[in-house]
């Protein structure tokens, strides 16, 4: 065989081979490239379902949490703590708790105690002792206790950390702040479910009767 026809036989064989590689080559890439595209589509349409599901999760508990909220607001009562104005003396509300419209009355009356005194007076014990039915209209009474370790000193100068006698009850306008803060929120003058009809206070279960408080020891009328 002529040398020059060996020659170009060899080329052509040699290039088939070669084009059929890069054929080969070139639909094996394809075929990857095919099937990583497949792969992301599946990732991304479970993405999307999962975003779906999330949405109407999130929509259900929305309105999971606006029947909470209407049902919450449907069993309870909001009461106002009172504070007083410095100058005019005149009650402001200072806050407010929720509390249960189920519950009795003195508990009613022992959540807005234990408000005030966290809120006002330093967490020193306001307890409710009783309601009591005077000429049928019901008279909370409220004992203001000092704190154990100042039970039962009787002089000012010995009583330690804070007290009703040094702290609330000095002074025409320290004592008048304690007055409109007390009966006030006790009373609860303008919610519709008060519940009594006066309050009256004792200081460690005797008689609260001092310089600048002087309303404290008398029943204060709801009207």
């Amino acid at each position: 065989m002529n040398k020059r026809v060996l020659k170009t036989v060899s080329f052509i064989f040699f290039m088939s081979i070669v084009i059929t590689g890069c054929s080969n080559s070139l639909e094996d890439q394809n075929n990857a490239l095919k099937k990583e595209i497949n792969e992301i589509k599946n990732v991304n349409a479970g993405l999307e379902n999962t975003i779906k599901d999330l949405g109407s999760k999130l929509e259900e508990q929305e309105e999971n949490n606006k029947g909470s909220v209407s049902t919450f607001e449907s069993k309870t009562n909001i009461y106002p703590i009172f504070t007083a104005n410095i100058d005019t003396y005149e009650k402001e509300v200072g806050g407010y708790v929720y509390i249960p419209k189920s519950i009795e009355l003195k508990q009613k009356l022992i959540i807005l105690a234990n408000a005030l005194s966290e809120g006002y007076f330093n967490n020193l014990p306001i307890e409710v002792v009783k309601i009591e039915d005077i000429n049928n209209k019901k008279i909370a009474v409220i004992n203001l206790n000092e704190t154990k370790e100042n039970q039962g000193i009787k002089e000012q100068i010995k009583l330690t950390g804070t007290s009703w006698v040094a702290n609330y009850f000095q002074g025409s306008t320290g004592g008048k702040l304690t007055t409109v803060k007390l009966i006030e929120t006790m009373l609860q003058r303008e919610h519709t479910e008060q519940g009594i009809d006066g309050v009256r206070f004792l200081y460690n279960n005797g008689v609260c009767d001092f310089q600048h408080i002087p309303d404290l020891k008398n029943v204060n009328y709801l009207k």
